[in-house]
């Protein structure tokens, strides 16, 4: 077993400006991260072939889609399809802060 604090997950690479992201785990095709967006920041709008599931631990934001945005809170859990476009952005003063799991398969 393995205790460690947040702070000392290095964020990986390649992530847009005003976004960090740490992978905590992956196995195999399934990767358990934590994505932390500054204010008035975004994920770029993108899309993907797998799946993604997320829950908000801190701060408040939107999960940008196609034809709409869903307001984000703490507590607040999300799903998005493979291949649907989507983007998080965080509104307001403080950090955005999402636990979420990508099951890698095609």
């Amino acid at each position: 077993m393995t205790v460690k604090r947040l702070d000392q997950v290095m964020p990986g690479p390649g992530a847009p400006a005003g976004v960090t992201v740490r992978v905590l785990k992956r196995v195999e095709d399934v990767e358990l991260k934590v994505l932390d967006v500054e204010p008035d920041g975004s994920s770029p709008f993108h899309t993907h072939s797998h799946g993604h599931e997320g829950v908000v631990v801190a701060g408040g934001g939107a999960l940008r889609l196609t034809d709409r945005s869903e307001l984000l809170a703490p507590g607040d859990v999300f799903s998005i399809d493979p291949n649907e476009p989507h983007a998080i952005e965080c509104h307001g003063a403080h950090q955005l802060r999402l636990v979420c799991l990508d099951c890698l398969i095609d």
